[in-house]
């Protein structure tokens, strides 16, 4: 198994993949990591976690081959995808919002074979340069999203560009687990796990807990389709690129595995995404909640003081996705698929101590544990820390305090690129809570606000056809410029791959030979037959002996069906001539 390259930036993965020869234009704008609300609601009598993140869009387009000879080639979107990065002490959640097509890639011209593979390949190499860029050391990544078949999500009325190919519920949950797949294999499969006492006994021979030992990162695909059996759901996801290798995609949902709290109900497991139809199934059920209309914890993902976090309709996980598969999204006739990628990093040799609230600690524990005292701070020990802060009381005229007047703005959207900047006040590189590495970022980075503002750019744009599309794309592309404060912010990829039907042609230096149809050849009845069966080949063309030229057998007539001629004139013979019956 090939380890992912770490060296390489974008420009040149996407080069790779893409149709050699073919020139791509992209624009990339990104956000620094901001405080944001938790994805997992907190278990009861527990804070939430800190969260942070982070905001993507890749936009690719193209010059049309018979545009390029003018002076002022239009340039046409094809593509756009955003993926929004969630980051917490412990996990890296990549969810992919949006993706989709203006089906203007046709005007390229590309061969069939290659003209459905860009998009592919450019939604799949910037989803794993990003998981490579986001992963931290011993900290699990999840890359995940929701596929719903729909006409449009990023480029508006380009449902009415007929050459636009919309993929039905069934093919684009094909498409996403096939754009997902090669992500898995650049990393090592997880080991199958094993009985308890194998795994004991080799602990203890080795001196550990039974612990498997991990030097790589695993991936490992997961797919759930609500109403469908495993089996059924099986089908969907691709097989595996050699043969006689298992799969490295299961028909169930990794949520145990990623949630902080795995002990906790089943509202503190599912995670909570924008435009997400278990967001929308997980609202609905905290109604049944106790206070869950003036609880202020439920706003900032907590659990009602009164409520033990549990819900009356639904207990389990497995309840969860049984109500799922009846909710208007997943019951309305289409199928949709939950996508799931978790790449497991080896676990540290010294394992960091988590700052962990004395509830969030004591829910973790054993029920037996729970009574225990020892992190819970007694009533002597509050009074000492009460009476340490009234020593540190001042007394006497209060100092007089100038106010602080900032030199320079902080908006981060009056900057072009974040690394050229000095004057803005930009959020650290690294830190407990995530990454942030300067060549990851988008050539545009902007503030939340601005980066919502692009977004609507896009959104009211018009894709219906070849004309409004080449308008549409120079003003999102100035007017995105200007609000970053750059004249220019894309940056072009011509393409290396080559089409292997091309490739295969030339290695071998000849047209390949198209054999219509294929006749059987005699068995010889001698063998000095078989040995002379062809001859020596004249000028080039191989001859045909006598052996194999099939003569016409010749059918010789019966003597009651032979007719005699005489003087011209066909005679019948006796014995075909009917005589009449007597009366």
């Amino acid at each position: 198994m090939a380890d992912i390259d770490t060296s390489k930036p974008l420009k040149e993965l996407l080069a790779e993949q893409l149709p050699k020869d073919v020139p791509f234009t992209f624009y990339h704008y990104s956000t620094p990591p901001s405080k944001s609300s938790a994805l997992f609601s907190a278990p009861p009598h527990g804070k939430s976690e800190r969260t942070y993140c982070e905001s993507h869009t890749l936009a690719a387009s193209i010059i049309p081959k018979d545009a390029a000879s003018s002076e002022l080639p239009e340039e046409l979107l094809v593509l756009a995808i955003e993926v929004l990065i969630y980051t917490t002490r412990n996990l890296t959640t990549m969810f992919v919002s949006k993706a989709d097509s203006t089906g203007y890639l046709s005007e390229l011209q590309l061969p069939r074979s290659q003209s459905g593979s860009p998009l592919k390949a450019i939604c799949g190499t910037f989803v794993a340069w990003l998981a490579r860029e986001r992963q931290r050391e011993g900290k699990k990544l999840v890359v995940s999203l929701f596929a719903r078949a729909q006409d449009q999500y990023l480029f508006p009325a380009s449902i009415e560009n007929k050459n636009k190919h919309v993929l039905d519920d069934r093919g684009l949950v094909k498409w996403w687990c096939r754009v997902l797949d090669p992500m898995i294999w650049q990393y090592q499969a997880e080991e199958e796990r094993r009985p308890f006492a194998e795994r004991l006994v080799e602990g203890t021979a080795a001196g550990t807990n039974g612990a498997p030992s991990q030097s790589k990162t695993t991936a490992k695909g997961y797919l759930v389709i609500p109403g469908f059996e495993p089996y059924d759901t099986l089908r969907y996801t691709p097989p595996p690129p050699k043969p006689n290798v298992p799969r490295r995609w299961a028909t169930t949902h990794p949520l145990l595995q990623i949630a902080p709290h795995p002990a906790a109900p089943p509202r503190c497991l599912v995670p909570h995404f924008p435009d997400d139809p278990k967001t929308r199934f997980l609202e609905e059920l905290d109604e049944e909640l106790p206070d869950r209309g003036t609880d202020a914890m439920v706003a900032e993902g907590g659990t009602p003081s009164r409520s033990n976090g549990q819900w009356k309709s639904v207990k389990t996980l497995d309840q969860f996705w049984e109500f799922m598969a009846f909710r208007q999204e997943c019951s309305s006739g289409r199928i949709v698929g939950f996508i799931w990628v978790v790449l497991s990093p080896p676990k540290p040799s010294i394992p960091e101590e988590d700052e962990d609230t004395p509830s969030q600690q004591s829910f973790s524990q054993p029920l037996s544990q729970i009574g225990s005292q020892e992190h819970v701070p007694s009533p002597k020990r509050r009074r000492r820390k009460r009476q340490r802060r009234d020593d540190k009381i001042r007394y006497g005229p209060i100092p007089l305090v100038l106010p602080k007047i900032k030199a320079s703005s902080s908006n981060l959207s009056t900057t072009s690129n974040m690394s050229s900047n000095s004057n803005a006040k930009l959020p650290s590189e690294t830190s407990p809570y995530y990454v942030w590495p300067a060549s990851s970022r988008g050539t545009v980075c902007f503030s939340t606000k601005n980066y919502n503002r692009a977004h609507e750019v896009l959104l009211q744009q018009s894709f219906a056809n070849r004309r409004a599309a080449a308008q549409s794309t120079k003003k999102w592309k100035e007017e995105v410029g200007v609000l970053g404060g750059l004249e220019k912010w894309d940056w072009t990829v011509t393409g290396k791959k080559e089409n292997l039907a091309a490739s295969s042609t030339a290695t071998n230096g000849s047209s390949p030979n198209i054999v219509m149809g294929v006749r059987k050849k005699r068995k010889p009845d001698t063998p000095a037959e078989a040995s002379s069966t062809l001859d020596t080949p004249t000028e080039g063309v191989q001859v045909l002996s006598e052996g194999l030229v099939r003569k016409k057998v010749k059918i010789e007539p019966t003597p009651v069906a032979e007719a005699t001629v005489s003087n011209g004139v066909n005679t019948l013979s006796a014995g075909l001539v009917r005589k009449k019956s007597k009366a």
